[in-house]
């Protein structure tokens, strides 16, 4: 469990995401004016054996917190609640994020489509950037 101290501040529960998500996790959200950012400690279970986020958890991270950033964009244009999914994802890993380290994504949608979102970011570990990524997200049907 993740205590609050552990978490820095303006961060909240992240109540999004399916199974997978909440295995993984747990997640904290912070909504800023431009930005959804999406962060968790890293903990030994995301790492690799040199002690470092496992590459596919950092994509895992990007999709998440990408795809989140693209729902509450639509949100705020005011457009109703769809299932969203992953059309593309780049990443371009640039160091390593260490054990115990806070790891956030920190997206922007520069383009927010009827049909598609387009969203760009990077990936933080202690504030020092670790990865970019940007994705295409598709939009699918209503969600109830």
């Amino acid at each position: 469990m993740v205590e609050a101290e552990e978490v820095p501040e303006g961060f909240v529960p992240a109540t999004h995401g399916g199974p997978y998500a909440k295995e993984l996790g747990p997640f904290w959200s912070k909504m800023e004016e431009a930005q959804v950012v999406l962060g968790l400690r890293l903990r030994h279970r995301h790492c690799n054996s040199a002690g470092a986020a496992h590459g596919g958890f950092i994509a895992t991270l990007a999709d998440l917190g990408l795809i989140h950033a693209a729902a509450v964009m639509r949100e705020r244009a005011g457009w109703p609640r769809h299932f969203l999914t992953t059309v593309t994802l780049n990443i371009d890993y640039a160091a390593p994020a260490r054990e115990g380290c806070w790891l956030e994504m920190r997206a922007e949608v520069p383009r927010l489509g009827r049909t598609l979102c387009f969203t760009e970011g990077a990936i933080l570990a202690d504030g020092r950037r670790v990865a970019r990524a940007s994705a295409v997200m598709a939009v699918l049907g209503p969600r109830a």
